[in-house]
This record gives structure tokens, sequence and C-alpha cells, in this order.
């Protein structure tokens, strides 16, 4: 819904520590690649909207380490540390988290940790593939590759702004944008899926978060 209310830095923030997904276990990501020499112009021009293949975990852990990897950093506004990443953030304070869903049932399903490029999983975490994979095929046709589905720590932004619910889908189309460029480069392909995906994390028993959209990615892009 449209509003007048501008978001604005509140005067007395108090905002809590990053909430993070622990999950029970760890499924570490291997070594990331560089970036193919490949030009911006390149990128904007190939850049379109279409899902094939299944992704290796080497192509999903090359895409989310150059997504999500801190470049740079300080104290911000808040008393908090902000990050510079790859893709922009209300405040530097990058609340959006990326939950892994692979179509395939012999990939894990986990939420990736940009600090130590590895995926936390839980046994609960699996009870979002089946409706995953049904959403997604409703919605983009696709029976094969990953979905990155966005999950918001909302409680911190709003500690720090005032009608803060525009900032948040704000991050979230720059990181839909960021990861749609990034697979281009990368020669995937990808959709940006119009849903929130916030049934998605109560299925998997993830608290304290809510869905805020997400991407499929295939291994190749036509």
């Amino acid at each position: 819904m449209l509003t007048d209310q501008e978001p604005l830095p509140r005067n007395n923030p108090d905002p809590p520590d990053p909430r993070r997904f622990r999950g029970d276990s760890v499924h570490r990501l291997p070594t990331p690649k560089m970036l193919p020499g490949v030009g911006f112009s390149n990128v904007l021009e190939a850049r379109k909207s279409s899902v094939t293949g299944a992704l290796t975990e080497q192509q999903l852990g090359d895409l989310l380490f150059h997504v999500m990897k801190k470049r740079r950093g300080g104290k911000g506004r808040f008393g908090q540390d902000w990050e510079g990443r790859a893709s922009p953030s209300a405040g530097g304070l990058h609340t959006i988290s990326i939950l892994c869903i692979p179509l395939e049932n012999t990939s894990p399903v986990g939420v990736y940790d940009p600090k130590a490029h590895l995926l936390r999983t839980s046994g609960a975490l699996d009870r979002s593939r089946k409706k995953n994979a049904a959403s997604v095929k409703l919605l983009s046709s696709a029976t094969s590759g990953t979905t990155l589905q966005f999950m918001a720590d909302a409680d911190r932004i709003a500690a720090c702004y005032e009608n803060w619910a525009s900032l948040l889908w704000r991050d979230s189309g720059a990181l839909a944008t960021t990861i749609c460029f990034v697979a281009t480069c990368l020669g995937f392909s990808s959709v940006v899926l119009g849903r929130t995906g916030d049934n998605l994390l109560r299925q998997a028993n993830i608290e304290g978060f809510v869905g805020v959209g997400g991407v499929h990615l295939g291994s190749i892009q036509r």
C-alpha cells in the first residue's frame, strides 16, 4: 500500500544485535572462485528472466559469496557496525539473510552464513522444500534449480527507523537485482519471485524473521 509517511531515523535508536539463524549443523561450501572478467555493459545486455538446470554447490557458493561478502565497514549512525556489500541497504544494516532451497533432494537446504561461507542447516528446514517447489513451479514453471528465499530481521530495522517497512522492501529489491546481475555474470539464469515466502519460513520453523521475496536460480542462461 502506498503511504505518505516517510521513513525517518529514530532520535534514540536502540537496535538489538543482528539476529542470526544458528541451525543444528553446518554444510561447508567450496572455496569461491573469482568473478569472470565480463564487462558490466555485457551483463546489462544479457540479463533476462529465465530458469533452467540445477546448480552445483560450487556455482551456488560462488554467487552467494560475491553477493553477500562484506567489502567495508565501520561504526554507523545507530552505534552499530555497518557493512558495505555489493547490494545497498538502509543504514548499512543488511537485515536480510538468505535461505537456500534447492528443488533437488540431493542438495541441502540451509541459511547462508556470509562470515563463514557455509550453510547453517537443520532438519526442520527440509519441510520447506516441497511447498517451495510447488510455489516456484506455479510462479515460474521451473522444476529444477535453487531458490534464494529472503528472510528479514524486521525488529532491527524497526528499532532504527520510523515508518520502516518501505526501507525493507527497497533492500529486498536491491538484493534481488544484485543477485540477478551476478547470476548473469556467472552465466546462470534467474527470475525474481513475486511472493513474500513468509509461509515457507513458518513451515521451516524459522522464528524472528519475515519473508520479503526471493530469486530462483538455474545453472544455464538462455
